[in-house]
């Protein structure tokens, strides 16, 4: 493990320390909690920019746009009438 040395400025460090004395942990303990806290948030976040990035391309591409539209299409047209009730037949 490395060590840090962080100056924090005082209104923070004596939030710190209030914090990490109700949840019964260590500053340092606290602080980690709350490095790891942020950099799983970082990673989400840009996790999210990307989905974005990635559907905004998705919508400029007008060969998406065209199977989107088809396959919106085929959600909305009728489905063909079947005949024999075959769902009804016993072929087990």
């Amino acid at each position: 493990m490395r060590s840090l040395l962080v100056n924090l400025p005082d209104d923070i460090f004596k939030a710190t320390s209030k914090a990490a004395k109700k949840l019964g942990l260590s500053k340092t303990a606290f602080i980690r909690l709350a490095i790891t806290h942020e950099l799983e948030g970082f990673e989400s976040k840009l996790e999210q920019i990307s989905v974005i990035k990635s559907l905004n391309a998705m919508k400029k591409s007008k060969k998406y746009m065209l199977e989107l539209k088809e396959i919106d299409n085929g959600f909305t047209s009728s489905l063909p009438e079947e005949k024999g009730e075959w769902w009804k037949q016993k072929n087990y």
